[in-house]
């Protein structure tokens, strides 16, 4: 890391992170003209190597979790880097900072007297915002076009799961308020003949063809959960010489088993969200929360918040499931045979 001859110190918190846990290093002070976002870049690099100079200079008599603290904010800005995450900068006085403003002019010596004292320590205080956007990262990916597409199949699904599951009565003149935002969303349903309008009543309902389609993303869900659902909770170790499920402390790597089979993980998180229940807690709040992209983000946000694992540990990982998987169907075969004989032997007595 360049620099001018003098030192500062950086204190430096993730958001949901104590500033007082936070990391604190002392640095090389950098030249003049290095930006903000340079500087952090030289910081956090991807070169692990250049990462190891870093944490060379932490102070681990002073705090001994500081490599675990800068291994976790080493950690957003990958995702940062990858597209999994925004990351937003503030200053101790909780103003947003510019990345290409030079790091000097944030630099307070101690004192307070610029130029900086050769060999003396300034501070610079920096608060990290870290911001997951699904949406965003799918189109980014080429899971979805774009996400005006994205968010009107979110928006169908989810007024058709009110529709069914709490048996929704959404009226085609609505007296006002939240239903009137529904109302487009109800029309795209109708163009799909999912639903239809009731002459009668004035409200929409879920046509037969409604409830097939609703069947079919059911058995849909259904064999995701029957393949792949023991991923969310795998044990392993670095090598994947052993991998073990079901344990009660793995980690959750479905998404990136969805990703490596080749499915969507929007649709296929979506999917099991509305399975498991998860929109049922939002029952008094999702009409005005269905226009709001943010409301999605948060219920996909395992799509981009989640632990990464390297392309070839994951292959041995995914080896295994499906080994694991077919020991269970097995047992079950053999569990169901041995049933089957007990029950034969009964009626025979």
């Amino acid at each position: 890391m360049p620099d001018s001859g003098g030192v500062f110190e950086l204190h430096l918190s993730l958001d949901g992170m104590d500033p007082e846990d936070g990391l604190r290093i002392q640095l090389p002070l950098p030249s003049a003209g290095t930006s903000l976002s340079n500087f952090l870049d030289q910081v956090f690099p991807e070169d692990e190597e250049q990462q190891q100079r870093v944490t060379s200079l932490l102070d681990l008599r002073a705090n001994p979790d500081l490599p675990d603290i800068y291994e976790t904010i080493l950690d957003a800005f990958d995702e940062w880097r990858s597209g999994r995450s925004t990351l937003s900068f503030k200053n101790d006085a909780n103003q947003p900072l510019d990345l290409a403003t030079p790091i000097a002019t944030h630099l307070q010596p101690v004192d307070a007297k610029p130029p900086f004292r050769k060999g003396g320590v300034g501070g610079f205080h920096l608060h990290i915002l870290r911001h997951y956007r699904p949406l965003e990262y799918a189109v980014q990916q080429d899971f979805w076009d774009n996400k005006a597409e994205l968010l009107e199949w979110l928006q169908t699904h989810t007024l058709l799961y009110f529709m069914d599951k709490h048996e929704l009565r959404l009226q085609a003149s609505p007296p006002g308020g939240v239903g009137h935002a529904l109302l487009p969303i109800a029309h795209l349903l109708l163009a799909q003949e999912l639903i239809d309008l009731s002459q009668e009543t004035n409200t929409f309902a879920i046509t037969p063809e409604g409830r097939r389609f609703i069947g079919r993303l059911l058995a849909e869900t259904e064999s995701y959960i029957d393949l792949y659902d023991h991923f969310k909770d795998t044990a392993f170790e670095a090598d994947a010489e052993v991998v073990e499920f079901d344990t009660g402390h793995g980690a959750d790597l479905r998404v990136l088993v969805f990703i490596a089979e080749g499915l969507d993980p929007m649709r296929t998180l979506f999917l099991l969200r509305l399975y498991d229940g998860t929109l049922d807690s939002f029952a008094s709040t999702w009409q005005e929360l269905i226009g709001d992209e943010s409301f999605f983000d948060g219920i996909l946000e395992p799509v981009v918040n989640r632990q990464d694992v390297e392309e070839p540990l994951l292959e041995r990982i995914v080896g295994a499931g499906f080994v694991y998987l077919e020991e269970k169907h097995e047992e079950a075969r053999q569990l169901a045979s041995r049933e089957e004989i007990i029950q034969s032997a009964r009626a025979e007595s």
